[in-house]
């Protein structure tokens, strides 16, 4: 079996100039490299994973922990969708670094990540990515402090790790000056729970769009439409009885902003049971933009996009520079990435 020794004697150069090659640092010079190349050519040589951690002291692993895979929701169909564009984006980047991720998944308890990531350290990782279902404060696992680690689409309670995160808030504006920019003064808005760091953002932007246009909030328009592990006919209740209550008022809205996608095709399905057309009778708009909700609802959603994929690519990059030893500047240790209304048929000029 062809060794590290090997390789040396045959290109006439120390070990140490082997190890430089492998480790692709620059001190090398290009006629040496090419030296220690063709030798390894030669001999067939091929360094196995001990071996080239060995030599580098890296091991190319990522570890990455997620609920993506195996979703806490209820809805299979639609559990985890923005996690995996999100462990798609990550996994582009690793892949692209010639690093190795590795996946683990916590079965939707969070408490999980925990021994995950120690796991990951005794693998002795590079780094390590938090992804989240969604948006939300979490104690990060106690690993994380030990070696470069980045959260995707939550935030540290304690703000001292890094993260990469949607912007609910501009998102939540956006949705609310579309219809607003449509004419509609009357908008009701079918929140998530505010708890959720995603559903109180989206609620404030909301509110901020109606401040800068000077249009006069009705609370009586403003309903939660779910709550914290709400399975799908809670949610359908919820909705029922927050669609009852603001059709039954006086100034009826002509525009429904719903807090999310799936909220949206819930109201689709409440207000064809009544009869009402979309958007005809009443508009309608969406957040996040999951094609297999928003492509595929008749007419199409008119909703905010999320670009999930560009917030994982993003995280990616951000730990690939910690690993190469880059400081965090203490200003950017929270990336917020907004997206843009996409326009379909279900939004009418009023």
């Amino acid at each position: 079996m062809t060794t590290i020794y090997d390789v040396a004697k045959e290109a006439k150069v120390s070990i140490k100039t082997v190890s430089r090659v492998m480790n692709e640092e620059h001190k090398v010079k290009p006629n040496t490299k090419k030296i220690v190349l063709e030798a390894m050519k030669v001999l067939d040589y091929s360094p196995s994973f001990a071996a080239r951690t060995m030599v580098t002291q890296k091991t190319g692993l990522i570890g990455l922990i997620t609920s993506a895979i195996t979703s806490a929701s209820k809805i299979p169909e639609l559990a985890g969708l923005p996690s995996i564009d999100l462990v798609k984006g990550i996994q582009s980047v690793i892949e692209a670094s010639g690093k190795t991720l590795m996946i683990a998944d916590t079965g939707g308890v969070i408490k999980h990540a925990e021994k995950l990531s120690q796991t990951f350290r005794e693998h002795r990782v590079e780094g390590m990515i938090y992804v989240s279902d969604f948006s939300q404060s979490i104690i990060a696992p106690s690993s994380f402090s030990y070696i470069p680690s980045v959260l995707v689409n939550c935030l540290d309670s304690t703000k001292k790790i890094p993260a990469v995160v949607p912007d609910d808030e501009i998102g939540g504006f956006k949705m609310a000056e579309a219809v607003i920019r449509k004419g509609h003064r009357h908008i009701g808005f079918l929140s998530l729970p505010t708890e959720r760091l995603g559903g109180g953002d989206r609620q404030n932007g909301f509110r901020r769009a109606h401040n800068k246009f000077g249009i006069p909030l009705n609370e009586e328009l403003i309903i939660p439409c779910s709550q914290e592990g709400a399975n799908f006919d809670t949610e359908n209740k919820l909705m029922t009885e927050a669609l009852s209550k603001i059709l039954s008022l006086e100034n009826k809205p002509t525009a429904i902003c719903c807090g999310n996608d799936r909220m949206a095709m819930n109201l689709y399905k409440l207000l064809n049971q009544l009869g009402i057309s979309i958007p005809e009778d009443i508009s309608v708009i969406g957040f996040d933009n999951y094609a297999m909700i928003s492509e595929l609802l008749e007419p199409g959603l008119t909703t905010v996009e999320l670009p999930y994929a560009e917030i994982g690519k993003n995280g990616g990059q951000k730990l690939l520079k910690f690993i190469r030893g880059e400081k965090v500047n203490p200003g950017s240790m929270v990336e917020n990435i907004s997206g843009n209304v996409v326009w379909r048929n279900s939004v009418k000029t009023n």
